[in-house]
């Protein structure tokens, strides 16, 4: 039983990170260095990872969606918010994704980098990013009550997580919080990712959101500015829409608040 824990703790550690390397996986886990070369060793013989050398790091492949072939989570993804993105990314060129909140990370649950001529990064579902410096963990954040916001803040700020500063100082956390909110949309913190720059919609039912949109961008290629100018309104539109079908739908949906640790 403890090394089928351990297992399911390697594939979690990596779901938040995919292509952490032995050294992450160690220090994210606390799983020691030895075992964890015989758990991925054993992951990857039975095709679940494989290692890269470009990164010195482990990567998930398509055949860990069969371990969640029961599980009907991601039915309003697939049926509803995919087809609304990829009709999107044909629109604007640039990729663009989808990311739910999960345990005080943003976690992308559908990216259409694979069709767009305009990828320069090689992001992959699962992909775990923080919250508070990031465009669509902003918009998502911005959209929740107060009690949740700074219960998420305050998370942040005793964790080790690349938000952990701006968390520190909840006063401007929220101040910002409540300008996205104002404005409907939000863009990333330039420190983070610059070479690429973003901007995200949160896909409002009743009024909180359900996750978050966005368009990713070249900075080198594309100010900010004229990202707002081109892209907001079918970003807007985009959002609407998924919502609009959400909300007829409510059966087939599972969206939730966010998860509190315990």
């Amino acid at each position: 039983m403890r090394g089928a824990s351990r297992t399911l703790e390697v594939l979690r550690a990596l779901n938040l990170s995919n292509g952490a390397s032995i050294v992450e996986l160690n220090r994210a886990t606390g799983i020691s260095r030895p075992a964890l070369y015989r758990i991925v060793r054993a992951l990857s013989d039975d095709g679940y990872l494989r290692f890269d050398s470009d990164i010195d790091g482990y990567l998930l492949t398509p055949l860990v969606r069969q371990l969640s072939d029961g599980f009907s989570d991601d039915a309003w993804i697939s049926d509803i918010a995919s087809p609304v993105l990829d009709q999107l990314q044909q629109e604007v060129i640039w990729p663009t994704d989808l990311f739910t909140f999960h345990y005080d990370r943003m976690i992308m649950r559908h990216t259409t980098r694979r069709v767009s001529p305009w990828t320069i990064d090689n992001a992959m579902i699962g992909l775990g990013i923080p919250v508070l410096i990031t465009a669509v963990g902003r918009a998502y954040l911005a959209h929740q009550r107060r009690e949740i916001q700074e219960g998420v803040i305050e998370r942040l700020a005793k964790s080790d997580h690349a938000d952990r500063a701006l968390a520190r100082n909840s006063a401007t956390a929220i101040r910002m919080l409540n300008l996205i909110a104002e404005d409907g949309f939000a863009t990333r913190d330039s420190t983070f990712m610059p070479k690429t720059g973003s901007i995200a919609m949160p896909v409002l039912i009743k009024g909180y959101a359900a996750c978050s949109i966005a368009i990713t961008y070249i900075s080198s290629a594309l100010r900010a500015s004229e990202a707002k100018r081109r892209y907001l309104g079918p970003l807007t539109n985009a959002a609407k829409m998924i919502a609009e079908q959400l909300s007829e739908n409510q059966q087939a949906i599972s969206w939730r608040t966010p998860r509190r640790r315990r």
